[in-house]
This record gives C-alpha cells, structure tokens and sequence, in this order.
C-alpha cells in the first residue's frame, strides 16, 4: 500500500504540533480520496479506508493531539462499515478546532497582507536589495544578506506575513553591519520601514477587528463530541521617508 504522505511534504509543515497534524491529516484525506476515485472493488476501497486511519492515528499518537491519538483503528478482521463513519465524524469534530485554533494564533503573531500592504513591502524589498548589493562588504557576508532578502520576498507571496519573518530579516541586517561604519545607515532605514510598514497594517486590522473577537484560550483543550452538556475548557516608514 503505497505512502499517503512523504517525508518532504511533512517537512515543509508548520512546526507547531497541532498545525502540522491538520496538515497531514489533509494530504493524507485529499490522496486518499484520490486512490478511491473510480474504484469499484469493495476490500481495495476498505484497504485504503484502513490505510488512511493509520496515517492519521500514528500522526496524532507521535504528535500528541489527545484525543485523537487516543482512538483505536479496528484491524482488517474486525472492520465494518460503521467504524470508518464514526472515525470520520470524530476527527473532523476535533480537527476543526485545531483548526480554529491555528487560525487565532495566526491573527496574534502575523497579519494579512492586503494589496497596499504588500506593494509596499515589495517595494522596500526592492530597493533594501539594492543597497545590500551597493554596501562595502566582503561578498560571502552580501550573498548571506541577500539571501535573507530573498526568504522575507517569498515569504509575502502568502496570505499572512509572520512577524517571525520580520524579525529574522531584521536580525540578519543588524548583524551583518553592526561593525560598518554610516554607509549602511540606508539600508537600516530601510528595514525600519519594513517594520513600520507591518506595525501600521497590524494596528489597523486589529482596529477593524475590534469588539468582534472572541476571548482566545491560551491552551488548547479538545472537547469530546459527546459532552454536551460541558462548556469547552479554555485553550490555554523612516523618520525621514527615504526619497526613491
């Protein structure tokens, strides 16, 4: 039975446990469905059935996510119908609150690059390339530099721009010029402007979101389906503008 998922894939998956789980657990779905498409052999579609619960029970019991680790994958012996069913119900109970989850911890430590926003950024970027290329600098320390300038322009071809990536591209020019003399002032504005820029479009969509957020749960804590009566626990631009 082939793989549902390869090592690169689950490689290239948020870090966070719980992000990455939902991760796998959709590829996995989406090869799944796929295998199953056009198949009319009853045991070939149990077999990826049993294939796809495995993939994801092993994913959940390394990462963690209780309680979904916790659920037993019946063996082909003892399969039936109703123990897929109740498998798909269950996890896509808990999986849609790792979801909404994430989604929270995305709007505290990123913010969505609207169109200004990002052609703004781009922009910078541009120009921070520019002045990178024109420092006095020995050429191994301009390529790491530019590779850094590099990694944040990627990184605003996504939806969210992480404050993360911000930070990294801050650090890496900090370090790279903390012993030059004036001639990198530019290049430092330059980066306070990136951080500007990403500080001004997240006070305004926290303005726009204000008094429509729900209170976040700072711990995620998976709620049973079958507690309905229990509330859910609480989850735990430059001083100057540089003239271009």
């Amino acid at each position: 039975m082939p793989h549902l998922i390869s090592q690169e894939e689950i490689e290239n998956l948020p870090e966070d446990p719980q992000q990455r789980f939902v991760g796998i657990e959709a590829l996995c779905r989406t090869r799944f469905e796929k295998m199953c498409e056009g198949e009319t052999e009853w045991s070939i579609i149990q077999d990826y059935r049993l294939t796809y619960m495995t993939a994801v029970v092993g994913a959940a019991r390394w990462l963690k996510i209780s309680p979904i680790s916790e659920i037993e994958v019946p063996k082909r012996s003892t399969w039936n119908d109703q123990s897929y069913e109740d498998f798909v119900a269950e996890l896509g109970y808990y999986t849609v609150q790792l979801m909404l989850a994430g989604a929270e911890r995305n709007s505290r430590t990123s913010i969505v690059l609207e169109g200004r926003t990002r052609d703004r950024l781009r922009t910078l970027t541009k120009h921070l390339r520019d002045e990178v290329n024109r420092l006095d600098l020995p050429p191994a320390r301009i390529d790491r530099l530019l590779k850094h300038v590099d990694d944040f322009e990627r990184a605003l071809d996504a939806k969210r721009l992480t404050f993360a990536a911000v930070g990294i591209l801050a650090l890496a020019v900090a370090s790279a010029v903390a012993d030059v003399d004036g001639t990198t002032n530019v290049v430092r504005k330059l980066v306070g402007q990136v951080e500007e820029a990403v500080g001004h479009a997240k006070e305004e969509q926290e303005k726009a979101a204000a008094g429509n957020q729900l209170i976040a749960p700072d711990i995620l804590q998976l709620v049973p389906p079958k507690r309905s009566a229990a509330a859910p626990s609480k989850p735990n631009e430059l001083d100057d503008e540089i003239p271009f």
